[in-house]
């Protein structure tokens, strides 16, 4: 009968044990699944934020395209509209060159007086517009001002003499 007893007793603690032991196995299967799970929640929210990132890059950048699209249109036709009046002014320095070749007197010597001066003013225009191909979009506003200024300048010592 201790022999039964002690059997029992055995059997009732390996099975005890062998119990125990499946459910740490289970626990170590659930946090394992719960573990994958979150890896897996983590990546797609990683995809996620990447593929936010990505197209927000992406209209960011065709924005910047854009912008540099109008900024070089912008100039062009300012630049195209200096041109035209730069031909005109080209025209009146050729003129009064040649008014200055028949004028006699007084007249003659106001225009040999005031084309050097205007030489040199059409000069500093040309310097001026050639530095708009260099203007960003940054400069802008001053390069176009100091050649506004140089334009006009050289139109008034124009009409002074005209």
């Amino acid at each position: 009968m201790i022999r039964f007893t002690t059997v029992s007793v055995c059997m009732a603690l390996s099975l005890s044990l062998a119990a125990g032991c499946n459910k740490a196995q289970d626990e170590q299967r659930k946090a394992d699944e719960a573990r994958a799970e979150a890896d897996n929640k983590v990546n797609e929210a990683n995809r996620e934020a990447t593929d936010k990132i990505n197209a927000a890059q992406a209209e960011a950048d065709k924005k910047v395209a854009d912008a540099q699209a109008n900024f070089l249109k912008l100039r062009e036709d300012y630049r195209h509209d200096v041109t035209e009046d730069l031909v005109k002014v080209d025209k009146s320095i050729a003129d009064l060159d040649a008014k200055a070749k028949t004028e006699k007197g007084k007249s003659k010597a106001e225009l040999d007086a005031a084309l050097p001066n205007i030489r040199t003013l059409r000069e500093n225009v040309a310097t001026e517009y050639r530095s708009l191909e260099l203007a960003s979009a940054i400069t802008w506003d001053d390069a176009k001002g100091r050649v506004n200024k140089a334009v006009d300048e050289l139109k008034k010592a124009i009409d002074k003499v005209d």
